[in-house]
């Protein structure tokens, strides 16, 4: 036997169709809500769809029966303008340093200092000069010889901190051939290298001042980068800055450069480190994508960018010379750092989540 059920909400009321063997009765959704906002989606209205088990219900021979109980809602498969509201996958923050369930006081003393983070630089633009410009006129200089189109600015700024495979690939798109690929980049290095001569790029100012505070407090430093071991190693040889590193990442440990996180993660987990507990001291706006999207602080070192536009950053300097160990320790200190839900309380108890909403079934069967 069939039966005919309205579902009555505050605006309007809704048909449900229901059968009396044990069939579960199913609110489908409708494109409207009747009532007095008809342009409101039911989806929209309820955020959900419910189905209810009429399994030995006494149907009363009158002509209005109402059944009123609270259950859980459930959302069919099939619905796909459901409004439900999006959040963060749980993310375990490991190793945090108010961790309440740390019962050691020596080793929390241990998070809470200086040697529990660590510190992750870029190369060109932090530990040694900018010379970008120089890219750039290899980037020309090899379109031209191979009678590539000419790369406009754009894709010459976006190719800034990738991989150079990469940036012929997708910037570019000059070849999708890998060793095409492999040989344009060789001799994309080969050109770089002509117009640096026998020059090496100077390191700024506040880098060994920086270099030599982190090491004293046992903060431990790692360099990420795009670049190629053959031209980051001697370099970083020569300047003096190699003893004081704990790790190097170059193009040749990862797959892919920024934006994309792969060598902060890598860098990070040389350091031993949890990615919370590192700083990414970079000198654009794809080192605060990067480490954002691993959960990273970021400096940004502005340089001749202009400061509105690295807004996104936790902390924007012009130099590092006014980058401090405080500044440095006070990022830790703000609440996004740390994920809510890991903290938890040992002596509260989970409770029973409440009924989203009271519903009434009324029937109406003719006679």
């Amino acid at each position: 036997m069939q039966a005919s059920f309205t579902r009555s909400y505050a605006g309007g009321v809704v048909p449900i169709q229901a059968t009396s063997t044990g069939r579960p009765a199913v609110c489908q959704p409708f494109a409207t809500l009747a009532g007095p906002y008809p342009h409101v989606r039911l989806t929209s209205a309820l955020s959900r769809s419910t189905s209810h088990q009429l399994t030995g219900t006494t149907l009363l021979s009158r002509r209005h029966e109402t059944i009123c109980f609270a259950v859980p809602a459930s959302v069919p498969e099939s619905v796909n303008d459901v409004a439900v509201s999006l959040k963060p996958l749980p993310r375990a923050v490991e190793n945090v340093a108010d961790d309440p369930s740390l019962h050691n006081p020596l080793q929390r003393l241990h998070r809470l200092g200086t040697g529990w983070f660590g510190v992750i630089m870029e190369y060109e633009g932090v530990l040694v000069e900018d010379t970008s410009d120089l890219h750039s006129k290899a980037w020309e200089m090899l379109g031209e010889e191979e009678a590539k189109p000419r790369p406009l600015h754009w894709a010459l700024k976006r190719a800034e901190g990738m991989k150079s495979e990469q940036a012929i690939q997708e910037v570019f798109c000059w070849s999708r051939n890998p060793m095409e690929v492999r040989r344009l980049t060789a001799r994309k290095e080969e050109i770089y290298r002509q117009l640096l001569g026998d020059r090496t790029p100077l390191v700024p100012s506040g880098v060994r001042q920086l270099m030599e505070v982190l090491g004293k407090h046992q903060v431990p430093v790692a360099v990420a980068c795009s670049a190629p071991e053959a031209r980051v190693q001697p370099v970083l040889e020569t300047t003096g800055l190699w003893p004081a590193l704990e790790a190097v990442v170059t193009a040749e440990d990862v797959y892919r450069g920024r934006p994309d996180p792969e060598a902060y993660l890598l860098a990070a987990q040389k350091l031993q480190r949890p990615p919370v507990r590192c700083v990414v001291i970079g000198n654009s706006n794809q080192s605060v994508e990067a480490a954002r999207e691993c959960g990273m602080a970021c400096v940004v070192v502005a340089g001749r960018n202009p400061l509105y536009e690295l807004t996104a950053a936790d902390l924007v300097v012009r130099q590092l010379e006014e980058i401090s160990l405080v500044n440095l320790k006070q990022l830790f200190q703000l609440e996004d750092r740390v994920d809510p839900r890991a903290g938890t309380d040992l002596e509260s108890e989970e409770e029973p989540e409440p009924a989203p909403y009271a519903k009434t079934l009324t029937l109406d069967r003719p006679w």
